[in-house]
């Protein structure tokens, strides 16, 4: 009877390791399959800020920024030549808190902030909230950029 005994012991032994390794996998699985999505940005933009457009530079002016660099828009999106901006130009025309860019209901918005040289959307000034649309044209001081998606 003790040999029964011992035997029915070491096989639940064995079965309780066994089950151990298996929650084990499941939990390194989880993981994984977390750290993936947020190395590849399908964690729906909670790890960073979701990028929702562009500024391409059309026109650099005097400034030292090459056509074609490309700026990422944020939801609210800040310009200007602050630390705190989001898009941070070095440029003494732009003023250190130039212009705001936000997107809301499906609309992009272009704002000056009360800068010295202005903000323009297809060369109206954006003293109060602009629409702009892919494509139009957003001045910042002397530098013009394009809007796109």
């Amino acid at each position: 009877m003790p040999l029964q005994i011992d035997s029915f012991l070491f096989i639940l032994r064995i079965l309780l390791v066994i089950l151990l390794y298996l929650f084990l996998m499941q939990v390194v699985l989880a993981i994984t399959r977390d750290l993936r999505k947020s190395a590849t940005g399908e964690d729906g933009g909670a790890a960073r800020a979701k990028t929702i457009g562009h500024l391409v530079v059309v026109n650099s002016g005097p400034s030292n920024l090459m056509p074609g660099t490309r700026f990422a828009l944020e939801p609210q999106t800040t310009i200007g030549r602050g630390p705190t901006n989001t898009i941070q130009i070095s440029d003494p025309v732009v003023s250190a808190e130039h212009s705001r860019v936000w997107f809301r209901n499906g609309s992009w918005y272009v704002q000056d902030a009360g800068s010295s040289n202005g903000t323009y959307v297809n060369n109206q000034p954006a003293r109060e909230a602009l629409p702009a649309r892919a494509g139009d044209i957003v001045s910042v001081g002397y530098i013009q950029f394009k809007l796109t998606q």
